[in-house]
Formats: C-alpha cells, structure tokens, sequence
C-alpha cells in the first residue's frame, strides 16, 4: 500500500474554511487523533456557503476489516464524530443518543474520502443530524442520522468554555 497524501488533508477545497473541534484536539482522540496516517486521519472545515460540516479522511492500514477495505467501525466513528462536529459548531453541546449507519459500498483502504455533515432539526434539547461519506469522485460508502442531546454546559466543564472561541471568527483563524 503507498504512503497515504497527508498534504492532501490540509487543503482547503474552495469555499472551505479550517476548523478545530472541541473533541478533536487530542493527539490520542479515538477519531481524529491520528496524524501519522496509520489510522484515521481527518481534517474539519465550514463550508461558507451553508454551514455545513466538512472533513477530508484518509483511511489507513490501521482500520483494515476485509483485506484491503475499511472495517465498517471506523466508517461509523467518523459519521458520529462529524455529526456531533456539525451540532457543536452550530452552537448544540451535544452528546450521541442514537446513531443509524448505513453501509452502501465497501471503502478501498488510502481512498480520499469527504464528509459532509449537517444538523438537520433541532426540537428542545433534540439535535438530528445527517452525513454521507463519499470519495472525490461522489462514490458513495456510507451514511448515517443521528440523534444528539443537549446538556447543560457545566458538565462539559472547561470544554465548554473553550468551544466558543473555536468558532467565533478569531477562533476559526486560530485553527488554520
């Protein structure tokens, strides 16, 4: 297998703004802790034009389920992580209550991949949200919805305070 494109993560396609999340900026986090390209190796960015959520992934040979293609676990993770993403950046301090994936094809190991991830209702504390996860090209490999909760923001403790310099306008210069 070649050497992932590390460089390809950090570009930002056209209208793409870089972004930091709140749980993604651990070097041990479970998603997007990796920068060594072995496993999951993810990069977040606001789409100017609606909001959305969106991250660039590469795949590595660390998350290998049938020989050569992604385990449908890390699939999964990267749906929840973004979904979450998009409900925290629009404001929602949220925690996954329900998730529903559905794997549409198997993923090809070292493929780029886009997420797109997008709060879709908001009802009370009640955040649904919804992201596909295809390669450059528009294959499609997976999808999911899913059902956050808001909580109350001390028990997010300093992590709350934090978030909201990460997307303020200053905040998401911090994290170019």
């Amino acid at each position: 297998m070649t050497p992932p494109d590390l460089g390809w993560i950090e570009e930002p396609a056209p209208g793409w703004i870089a972004v930091g999340l709140p749980h993604a900026v651990s070097k041990d986090g479970f998603v997007s802790g990796d920068t060594s390209g072995h496993r999951l190796t993810v990069r977040y960015f606001r789409n100017e034009l609606d909001g959305s959520l969106r991250a660039k992934v590469l795949l590595g040979p660390g998350v290998q389920g049938p020989p050569g293609h992604a385990h449908g676990g890390s699939m999964a993770a990267l749906l929840d992580e973004a979904m979450g993403g998009a409900a925290w950046m629009s404001g929602h301090m949220v925690v996954a209550a329900e998730l529903t994936t559905r794997f549409r094809k198997m993923l090809p190991l070292a493929t780029r991949c886009v997420i797109e991830a997008r709060v879709a209702h908001v009802e009370g504390r009640k955040v649904r949200t919804a992201a596909m996860l295809r390669d450059e090209q528009g294959t499609l490999y997976s999808e999911g919805e899913a059902l956050f909760i808001v909580l109350d923001a001390e028990r997010f403790g300093a992590l709350a305070t934090d978030v909201a310099s990460l997307f303020t306008p200053a905040g998401r210069e911090h994290a170019r």
